[in-house]
């Protein structure tokens, strides 16, 4: 459990061959595969504000107790100003995610996998708040995979895993303490791997991408789970 780790640096990275990613290519190594096939189908985001055309996007929000996973009503996306300078203060209709990747057990696992990391209560609620993300990149234009900047989303903890680079540079991350010091950087570089960040302790924001041959196109997918506990009754 890497909760202590969380409450006193803020963040976790695991790169190259973490726990999480070994047993997802060890038990279920062709729902991986399908599960970053399904970065291929993403809408083009119709909401960034600053001209570019670069994000395409799909977003789910889930509930998750006893290690169950529903989906919960649909609702738009809203961010107040305070957390996103850029986009926060409306309501985003985002689309939603395909059925086909909700009930793809890898995402089932790596949701587990950061319950055993942050939770040891089975009986607490949580809302998870689901991104499928891809920024893209051209020889005409780079592409921004934070483009309010540094930030917090205003969750509890927050899970960002690589799905895949093509042809590109740049797209490092940045993480920093409460005064916007900067504490650690480095880019998420090969399919799983993450970051966990504790979204109280840390700052994160991560710097443009290009591409590397400026005749093809890149892109750089990722996934990103905010996790909110739910204290409803």
């Amino acid at each position: 459990m890497l909760n202590s780790q969380l409450q006193q640096q803020g963040f976790v990275i695991r790169k190259a061959d973490n726990e999480l990613r070994e047993h997802l290519l060890a038990s279920y190594r062709s729902e991986l595969m399908a599960f970053c096939d399904s970065w291929n189908d993403l809408p083009k985001d119709s909401y960034l504000l600053d001209g570019g055309n670069y994000r395409y996007r799909r977003y789910s929000v889930f509930g998750y107790q006893n290690k169950k996973l529903t989906v919960l009503p649909y609702e738009p996306h809203y961010q107040t100003l305070d957390y996103n300078n850029l986009h926060g203060g409306i309501n985003r209709h985002l689309e939603a995610w395909q059925q086909t990747s909700i009930d793809n057990p890898v995402l089932l696992e790596m949701i587990a996998w950061v319950m055993q990391q942050i939770n040891s209560d089975a009986e607490q609620k949580w809302r998870i708040q689901s991104h499928q993300f891809r920024i893209v990149a051209s020889a005409e234009s780079t592409g921004k995979p934070t483009p309010e900047g540094v930030h917090k989303d205003g969750a509890d903890y927050i899970f960002i895993m690589l799905m895949q680079r093509h042809n590109i540079e740049g797209g490092v991350s940045g993480l920093y303490d409460n005064d916007r010091n900067l504490i650690e950087q480095g880019a998420l570089e090969n399919l799983g791997d993450l970051a966990l960040l504790n979204d109280k302790a840390v700052y994160h924001g991560v710097s443009e991408i290009s591409v590397v041959d400026k005749s093809k196109n890149g892109h750089r997918d990722v996934l990103v789970l905010t996790f909110h506990q739910d204290t409803k009754e």
